[in-house]
Order: C-alpha cells, then sequence, then structure tokens
C-alpha cells in the first residue's frame, strides 16, 4: 500500500511538471520575437482613428512594430516569419517619400499591407497578401512608411485610408 502511494504521488507530481514546462512554453511563445526578428529594433506606434469628428472622439490603437529602415532589412522583412500576435507588425521607413512597391517572396503568413503617405495618413490598405506570391504589390500613392499587420487584423480593428500613423 505505502508503495501504492508512493508511485501515485510521484506520477501526480510528474504530470504537475509536465504541465507546468508545457503552460511555460505556450506563455513564452505567445511573448517572443521571432527567430528571423531577434536584435531587430523594436518601436510601440499608434494608429489615430477618427470615430467622430463633430465631437472630436479618437480611439488610438497600438501596435508593436519591428523596424524596417535599411535596405537589407526591407528586402528581409516578414520573409520565413511563421506568426505575428494581433498587436504586431512590421514598420518600412522610406526616407524620401516614394512609390513603392511589395511582395511576398518567402513570406508564409498572410498579411494585410497599409501604406502611408508622409502626414501619417493611410493612403490604402491591401487586405490578405496571398503567401509566396511574387505579384507586385503597389502602393498607388507616395509612401513614408508600409505596416504589414496579420492578415485580418485591418478588418478586425477597423483600419481605413484616412487613418493616421503616430510615432512618438
Amino acid at each position: 500500500m505505502w508503495l501504492c502511494n508512493q508511485i501515485k504521488y510521484l506520477l501526480n507530481r510528474s504530470m504537475l511538471v509536465l504541465i507546468l514546462i508545457y503552460l511555460s512554453t505556450i506563455v513564452q511563445a505567445e511573448n517572443s520575437t521571432p527567430e528571423q526578428l531577434v536584435g531587430w529594433k523594436q518601436e510601440m506606434i499608434k494608429i489615430e482613428k477618427v470615430l467622430s469628428s463633430q465631437d472630436n472622439i479618437r480611439e488610438h490603437i497600438i501596435i508593436n512594430t519591428y523596424i524596417a529602415d535599411t535596405p537589407i532589412k526591407r528586402t528581409q522583412g516578414l520573409m520565413h516569419v511563421t506568426d505575428l500576435n494581433e498587436n504586431e507588425g512590421m514598420l518600412f521607413i522610406f526616407n524620401p517619400p516614394r512609390h513603392v512597391s511589395m511582395w511576398m517572396k518567402d513570406t508564409v503568413i498572410s498579411l494585410d499591407i497599409l501604406f502611408i503617405k508622409a502626414d501619417g495618413t493611410i493612403a490604402h490598405v491591401h487586405k490578405e497578401a496571398k503567401p509566396l506570391s511574387l505579384r507586385s504589390i503597389p502602393s498607388m500613392h507616395k509612401v513614408k512608411w508600409v505596416l504589414e499587420l496579420k492578415a485580418g487584423v485591418t478588418e478586425k480593428l477597423k483600419l481605413r485610408p484616412g487613418h493616421k500613423l503616430i510615432r512618438d
């Protein structure tokens, strides 16, 4: 009887340890940086939505972005990244502003792409860009920034042309 109780105790303890290890990996995965982006500069940005211009009611959506501000980083972008959280994205910076085209080469997740003019206004939104596509996605306007978000986020957050990027 004593031996049975000891075995049950050890099994319960082992199960508890395994459950804790499993849960910690889930939490780490939820808050971890994709390995392709380790060491990249990050910046919290806001997208400002005007809910009522008459009453001057605004909503700010905060997004943690990885900054692509060099030709090499802009070329790499989100290539090989397998997942993004809904509050994460990549901010491509083009200085001076210009017409740009994006593509999905080696990008394995679908993305929403927001083209943003120098005054911070979202000019164009391309929803659900197809993974791995070599098709060119043009900005349609001169832009200073391009924000890539996980596909579906622009619809969920109701992000539209006319909303504004705010960088502190």
